[in-house]
C-alpha cells in the first residue's frame, strides 16, 4: 500500500518530462492535422480571390462590319479598343481592404489552429488521468487479489467463511470492470488523439503518458485578463472584421465617384480611314444606392460583436480562474491523506484480526474513492489551467 502512496506523490511532482512529451504531442498534430492543412489552403485561395478583385477589367474589343444593299462597294468597318478603369483612388482604398482581409484569414486560420491544439492538449490531459487512475486501479486489483488469496487460504483452513470470499470476490469483479472501462475510455482519447494527427503515429507510446506539464496559476487575475484578452485570436478576429467594415463605409463612399473607359477607335467608310480616341464616363446614379447606409450599419454591428464577445471571454475566464483557484484549495485537502499510510494500518489491522474483513472493505473503499478524487480534481485543475492559458498555444 506504502507503493500507491509513493506512486500518487511521484506522479504529482513530476511534469518536466511531460512537458516536454505533450509539446512534441501537439508540434506532430499542428504539422498532420487535416483540417488545419485544409485551413492553411483554403487562406491560400482567399489571398489570392483578394488579389484578383484590385485588377483592372479586362479590356474591350469590338468590331463593326457593314455593307450597304445597292452597292457592294458601300462597306463600312469601325474596330474599337477600350479599357475601363475605376477612379485612381478606389485602387487605393481596395489594396488597403485587401491587406486587411489577408490579415482576417490568417486571424481566422489562428483561431482554427488553437481549437485544434486545445482540444489536442485536453485529450492528452485526460489521458494522463486515465493513465493515473490505471495505475490506481492496478494497485487497488493487486490488493483485492492478495486479500482474496488470504481468505481462501482462511477459507480452508476454516478460519473464513464464504460469505467473506464471495465478498472479496465481489470486490475483485468491481474493480476488474472500473480498470475496463478506463482502459476503454483511454483507447477512445488515443484514438481521437490520432484522428487529430491525421492517423499518424506519435513517437513513444502515449499509454505511458503518466505527467502533467508544468503550469501555475498567475499571479493575479487582472495580469491573466491583459494577456488573454490581448493575444485571444477570437478578439483579434473580431477586431480585424470591425476595421475591414470600417475601411468598406469609406470604400463604398469612394464608389460614387465615376468610372472612365479610354480606348483606340478605327473607322473605314466610302474609302476613307479614320483614326481616333474614345473616351467614356459612366456615373454611378442607381449601382450604389444604400450600400453606404449598409456599410455603416455592418461597421456598427461589428462594434457591438466586438464589445459582446470581450464580455464573453472575460466572464469565461474569470469562471475558469475562480474553479481553478477552488480545485486548488481542495486539492490541497488531500495532501494530509497522501502522508498517511491508511492502507498499510488497514491491510495491518485485517491480518492481525483487530478489523473484520467487511470494516477494512468499507474502509478501504473510501480511502480508494478518496485517491479518485484527488486524482479527478488534479485533473480538472489542469484543464482549466488549460483553458486560460490557451492563448499561449
Amino acid at each position: 500500500m506504502r507503493k500507491t502512496l509513493f506512486l500518487l506523490c511521484a506522479l504529482a511532482v513530476a511534469g518536466a518530462g511531460a512537458q516536454n512529451k505533450m509539446a512534441d504531442i501537439l508540434s506532430s498534430i499542428e504539422t498532420n492535422n487535416p483540417q488545419l492543412k485544409a485551413g492553411a489552403q483554403m487562406v491560400l485561395s482567399q489571398k489570392a480571390e483578394v488579389s484578383s478583385q484590385n485588377s483592372l477589367a479586362d479590356p474591350t474589343f469590338e468590331l463593326e462590319h457593314l455593307w450597304g444593299a445597292q452597292n457592294a462597294g458601300d462597306r463600312k468597318y469601325d474596330i474599337t479598343v477600350s479599357q475601363a478603369f475605376d477612379f485612381p483612388s478606389l485602387y487605393v482604398q481596395r489594396n488597403q481592404m485587401g491587406n486587411l482581409k489577408r490579415s482576417l484569414y490568417d486571424g481566422q486560420q489562428a483561431l482554427l489552429r488553437q481549437q485544434v491544439l486545445l482540444q489536442a492538449k485536453e485529450l492528452c490531459l485526460r489521458i494522463v488521468y486515465l493513465n493515473r487512475c490505471i495505475q490506481l486501479g492496478e494497485e487497488r486489483q493487486a490488493a483485492a487479489d492478495r486479500l482474496a488469496a488470504l481468505y481462501r487460504e482462511r477459507l480452508a483452513t476454516g478460519d473464513a467463511a464464504i460469505l467473506d470470499v464471495n465478498k472479496i470476490e465481489i470486490e475483485q469483479l468491481n474493480v476488474t470492470t472500473a480498470n475496463t472501462r478506463l482502459r476503454n475510455d483511454r483507447s477512445a482519447c488515443l484514438a481521437q488523439l490520432r484522428a487529430l494527427n491525421g492517423g499518424e503515429p506519435f513517437e513513444g507510446g502515449l499509454e505511458t503518458l503518466a505527467d502533467y506539464p508544468q503550469a501555475a496559476m498567475p499571479a493575479s487575475f487582472d495580469d491573466l485578463k491583459a494577456q488573454a484578452l490581448q493575444a485571444d485570436p477570437e478578439l483579434q478576429l473580431l477586431r480585424q472584421e470591425s476595421l475591414i467594415a470600417d475601411k468598406s463605409v469609406a470604400l463604398n463612399r469612394a464608389g460614387w465617384l465615376p468610372k472612365f473607359e479610354l480606348g483606340y477607335r478605327h473607322a473605314y467608310e466610302l474609302g476613307e480611314r479614320f483614326n481616333g480616341l474614345s473616351v467614356g464616363i459612366s456615373i454611378p446614379l442607381f449601382a450604389n444606392r444604400k450600400k453606404v447606409k449598409m456599410a455603416k450599419a455592418q461597421a456598427l454591428a461589428g462594434s457591438f460583436a466586438v464589445n459582446n464577445r470581450e464580455q464573453q471571454a472575460l466572464a469565461e475566464l474569470q469562471t475558469a480562474y475562480d474553479e481553478a483557484v477552488s480545485l486548488q484549495r481542495d486539492h490541497a485537502r488531500y495532501d494530509l491523506l497522501m502522508r498517511q499510510n491508511n492502507l498499510g494500518l488497514l491491510q495491518k489491522a485485517l491480518t492481525a484480526g483487530q478489523i473484520s474483513m467487511v470494516e477494512y472493505l468499507v474502509d478501504a473503499t473510501q480511502l480508494y474513492e478518496a485517491f479518485d478524487n484527488r486524482l479527478s480534481l488534479e485533473y480538472e485543475y489542469q484543464l482549466r489551467l488549460a483553458r486560460m492559458y490557451k492563448f499561449e498555444l
